[in-house]
C-alpha cells in the first residue's frame, strides 16, 4: 500500500526491540489513572498550548497523540504533567528506550505560536496556543495549516507521528508482525461532519495506539463511540486492536535498540 506518498512493505525493516516492554508498562501507567484524565477533541491538551486541566472536574485533558508522544518520550504518568501539576519544565526522563527525537515536547507550543505568527495570524495564539477551529473559520484552510506544522518540525498529531515513522522507514502493513510496542495507525472515514450533514473528504490519519503485550490489543486515549472500540472510552483504555474500525498500517519504533529480523506468527 501506499499513503502521503510513501509505499509500505509487508514486514517491518527491523525486528522488535527487548525494550519495547518498558514503552508499554509505561503506557500502563496512564492506564491506571484513567480515572484522571478526559479525552479532549481538537488536539486541545497542553502540547497544543492549552490547559492542562478540565476546570471543573479536575481532570487532564489528553488525545491519541498527546499519551503517544508522553509514552514515546519516556514519561509515564507518575513524571507527567498530570501528576506534577504543570507543564513548565517538561522533558523527557533518560531512559535508554526513549524515541530521541521525539522527547523534547516542551517545543511543541512555541512551535504553535510560531505557525500563527508565521501565517499572519498572531492573534490565534497566545496562552492557549493555535486554535484550530477559530483557523478555519477565519477561511485558513486546513491544508495551509498542515503545510505550516510540518514545515515547522513539529511531530504532534497522530498523522504527523504516522509521517515520522513513513520517512524513516518503520512501517508495515500485514498484522502477523505485530509486537509489543508497536504502532497501530487508523484512517479518518472520508468524511467530515456539519451538524447533521456529512460531506466526502480524503481519509487522512486520524487515530494511532500503542499495541500491549497481547498483540491483538492495544492502550490508547479515545473518548468516542466511534473509535475502533466501538464504545464510550475513558481518558486512557485498553481495546481491540480490531474493532470497529480496522488499522491501515503500523509502524515500529526504535526504542533505543534493535533486534534480528523476526518472522511473522
Amino acid at each position: 500500500m501506499t499513503i502521503y506518498g510513501h509505499s509500505i512493505p509487508k514486514a517491518p525493516s527491523q525486528g522488535p526491540s527487548p525494550l519495547a516492554g518498558e514503552a508499554v508498562a509505561a503506557a500502563r501507567t496512564y492506564l491506571r489513572h484513567a480515572d484522571r484524565l478526559r479525552y479532549s477533541y481538537g488536539s486541545r491538551t497542553f502540547l497544543s498550548g492549552y490547559e492542562l486541566f478540565e476546570p471543573e472536574s479536575g481532570r487532564g485533558y489528553i488525545d491519541c497523540s498527546t499519551f503517544l508522544l508522553l509514552v514515546l518520550a519516556g514519561i509515564p504518568y507518575e513524571n507527567s504533567p498530570y501528576a506534577r501539576g504543570t507543564a513548565e519544565g517538561l522533558s523527557a526522563a533518560p531512559l535508554p528506550w526513549a524515541e530521541r527525537e521525539l522527547a523534547d515536547l516542551s517545543r511543541l507550543p512555541r512551535s504553535y505560536v510560531g505557525i500563527a505568527e508565521r501565517i499572519g495570524r498572531p492573534y490565534l495564539a497566545g496562552p492557549k496556543g493555535l486554535d484550530l477551529a477559530k483557523a478555519e473559520a477565519l477561511g485558513i484552510s486546513v491544508e495551509t495549516l498542515g503545510k505550516e506544522i510540518r514545515a515547522s518540525g513539529a511531530v504532534r498529531r497522530s498523522v504527523q507521528i504516522a509521517r515520522f515513522y513513513l520517512e524513516r522507514g518503520r512501517c508495515f502493513s500485514d498484522p502477523a508482525f505485530l509486537s509489543p510496542g508497536d504502532l497501530a495507525f487508523y484512517l479518518s472515514s472520508g468524511f467530515f461532519s456539519e451538524g447533521e450533514r456529512r460531506y466526502p473528504a480524503a481519509a487522512d490519519v486520524s487515530h494511532v495506539g500503542l499495541v500491549s503485550e497481547d498483540p491483538a490489543r492495544m492502550i490508547h486515549s479515545s473518548g468516542s463511540r466511534g473509535g475502533p472500540a466501538g464504545e464510550e472510552q475513558p481518558g486512557v483504555a485498553s481495546s481491540p486492536v480490531f474493532g470497529r474500525r480496522t488499522p491501515a498500517f503500523f509502524a515500529r519504533p526504535g526504542y533505543g535498540v534493535t533486534a534480528p529480523e523476526t518472522e511473522a506468527r
